[in-house]
């Protein structure tokens, strides 16, 4: 069984890989696809994966490590804007 924080660390670098793949957007932006993230982390299938996703954006956000919206209602997809230290960091270790 994978534990809540090493959900949320993969979820991170998932997120920090695709906004580096997406161009690097100035403002941290990414959308996520739960149940693509989901999939791609090797979680539970259906439902539950998608929870625990969910799960790692809300611990992330209170971390202060990432803004989540949800445009359509919680489910579907997150518009995520990470932090400005992640993106430096990611900037720092993967060049700009």
């Amino acid at each position: 069984m994978v534990g809540e924080w090493e959900i949320v660390e993969r979820l991170e670098m998932l997120l920090v890989l695709q906004w580096l793949d997406e161009g690097r957007d100035s403002e941290g932006a990414v959308s996520l696809s739960i149940a693509t993230a989901a999939l791609d982390l090797d979680l539970a299938d259906g439902r539950d994966g998608m929870l625990e996703v969910m799960a790692a954006l809300t611990s992330l956000e209170e971390a202060r490590r990432a803004e989540v919206t949800w445009p359509r209602g919680p489910g579907a997809e997150a518009h995520v804007r990470l932090a400005e230290g992640i993106r430096t960091d990611a900037a720092r270790i993967f060049g700009q």
